[in-house]
């Protein structure tokens, strides 16, 4: 009997270090892809000087980022929930991401650092829905919320330390442009040899119990009855995602131009630490949101984001990095708060039978934000970098304070 006992301790205790050790690895997997996401952002005005780039190039290379991941997403997205071993989908993503990154670690003209920006988006959209029900399955059962606090933090550190890498790079001059990528490929490596070496044994695909049900449900149903049950409170929800990634792409697109050119910022290097102050406050930010009432999140986060292109346009006008960098500050609260508000009603308010496909096009959307840099990269190549960032300031701001007003009116539950 007590031979049992033991046998049965230590079964359990392999099995908490397994899985723990398979979290840590998982977690490491998605901060590779998000470093690959963020790395690059420092290098542009470089990689502009030292290949020709006009802005709209340089805009197109960022946006490639958004048209991998939604490849990835309507290609292999409803896969994740179906495959029985998850490991197929997450090594080969990771493979994916790192081959972006060796790509873009030898870039040398704008065909290699596009498709090394596409195979990273095609990366990370692959790998975040597998990964994130792997630390569903494997963490504790609490509902997915240590899940999503990993998934979280995750993000958020692989975000603050790609500019960072490249922004010591840049600094020291030591292979500027290799050494933030051969990181980003080792991370990957790392991630996918823990996956495949440490998946626990006993792992098996657990079907969602009346799943066959749901999925008959969810053929019946169809976004258009989705939209016309959640009215104009999802289109609200999804506006208010889009400014606030449109904003945020801008900053991580054409922002180290605009500290170089508009606010006198020579120091490339510096710009990387900005920027990752500013996605660690986003991250912090999503944390904290998620223990305020979704609407009151979803109403401060579009004013914040409204004062934020406030702050930034008055920097820009007296020249003042200080007032720059408050302005970061509240554009990082405002990305978190408007983030999870936004997602969190739109959770709240889709029927069931069709809450996939309404999730699916809430992010379509906000990926399609991705691309709002371009249309500043044209403004900047036939008028001026200035005319560009003003025109962001003014209609993000406007619609911010509208959308901050509807939020009030709309009736989302409380």
């Amino acid at each position: 009997m007590s031979e049992g006992v033991a046998v049965d301790e230590a079964a359990k205790a392999n099995s908490g270090t397994s899985h723990f050790a398979i979290l840590l690895f998982l977690a490491l997997a998605l901060m590779s892809a998000l470093l690959n996401s963020s790395a690059p952002t420092p290098l542009y005005p470089l990689y502009q000087h030292e290949l020709a780039l006009s802005s709209v190039s340089l805009t197109v290379i960022y946006g490639a980022y958004a048209a991998g991941v939604l490849i990835s997403l309507f290609g292999v997205g409803n896969m994740a929930g179906k495959v029985k071993d998850l490991r197929s989908m997450i090594v080969p993503a990771l493979l994916v991401v790192l081959a972006g990154a060796l790509l873009f670690s030898m870039a040398d003209s704008f065909l290699m650092m596009f498709m090394a920006r596409l195979l990273a988006g095609i990366g990370t959209g692959a790998l975040t829905g597998a990964a994130n029900i792997a630390l569903v399955r494997f963490g504790p059962k609490d509902g997915g919320k240590n899940a999503a606090l990993i998934a979280t933090l995750s993000f958020t550190t692989g975000l603050a330390l790609g500019p960072i890498f490249s922004g010591v790079a840049l600094q020291t001059g030591f292979h500027t442009t290799s050494l933030p990528f051969i990181i980003i490929m080792a991370v990957a490596a790392v991630a996918a040899l823990g996956v495949m070496l440490k998946w626990p044994v006993e792992a098996v695909a657990v079907p969602l119990s009346g799943a066959q049900g749901s999925d008959a449900a969810a053929e019946k149903s169809s976004l258009a009855d989705g939209l016309r049950a959640t009215g104009g409170k999802f289109y609200l929800c999804a506006g208010a995602l889009f400014i606030c990634w449109a904003v945020a792409a801008s900053i991580l697109a054409i922002g180290p131009s605009v500290s170089e050119k508009l606010l006198g910022m020579h120091s490339r290097g510096v710009y990387g630490y900005v920027i990752a102050v500013y996605l660690v406050i986003a991250g912090i930010s999503q944390i904290l949101s998620r223990r305020v009432n979704a609407r009151h999140s979803l109403m401060f986060g579009c004013l914040a984001q409204a004062l934020s292109v406030v702050v930034f346009a008055e920097a820009i006008q007296i020249h003042s990095l200080g007032l720059a960098s408050a302005g970061m500050v509240i554009a990082g609260y405002a990305y978190g708060a408007i983030f999870v508000g936004s997602a969190t009603l739109v959770n709240l308010i889709s029927p069931k039978d069709s809450h996939a496909r309404l999730i699916s096009l809430f992010y379509v959307i906000a990926y399609i934000a991705n691309w709002v840099p371009i249309l500043l990269g044209v403004v900047i190549d036939h008028a001026s970098l200035h005319l560009a960032v003003n025109l962001l300031f003014m209609v993000s701001a406007v619609v911010c304070l509208i959308l901050s007003f509807m939020v009030t009116r709309a009736g989302f539950p409380r």
